[in-house]
């Protein structure tokens, strides 16, 4: 599996997952890979229902938010391990809904470049079933996702090309 084909992979699970949570797509979503690390960011729509109860309780909205989130994060790792075949060590995420950008890191036990040979994307019946033109094209436009409207700075917009992979404790 090339790089290319990974990051739309990756991409396609975690728009997959939050319609699943969340019961809407993403609006836009970028992935950068840094040694063992794929770090998502997503524009995304606030659930309307906690737009409503945050201005009535904002604990009860927190505690919401926090439970969709880890929801999230238990659909996500279930998903790359049927898709890929691997479970990543870790899957982090967090939520602005002021600015609506969700963060996400997942974590691998190897430099993702070492996996990507190995890497086969696993069909489901439904997906062998109607094919994988509809999932390719949606990967494509989501790996295109546009994050201009944010501004580079909201984003924290980062090269990783040319960065050394450090090891385990290193500063």
């Amino acid at each position: 599996m090339t790089m290319g084909e990974f990051k739309q992979e990756l991409l396609r699970i975690n728009n997959k997952v939050n319609m699943e949570v969340f019961n809407q797509g993403l609006l836009s979503q970028r992935v950068d890979i840094i040694c063992n690390r794929a770090v998502i960011t997503a524009k995304n729509r606030r659930v309307s229902v906690l737009s409503i109860s945050e201005n009535m309780d904002r604990n009860t909205t927190e505690i919401m938010d926090r439970i969709l989130i880890i929801r999230f994060k238990q659909r996500f790792l279930e998903e790359m391990e049927k898709h890929f075949g691997i479970r990543p060590l870790a899957h982090l995420k967090d939520y602005d809904p002021e600015l609506e950008i969700s963060i996400s890191v997942t974590l691998f036990e190897k430099d993702i470049e070492e996996l990507l040979p190995d890497l086969k994307v696993r069909e489901t019946e439904p997906e062998k079933k109607a094919g994988s033109k509809a999932g390719k094209k949606s990967a494509r436009n989501t790996a295109d996702a546009d994050f201009s409207k944010m501004g580079k700075n909201a984003i924290g917009a980062q090269k990783s090309a040319g960065h050394a992979c450090l090891g385990a404790g290193a500063d």
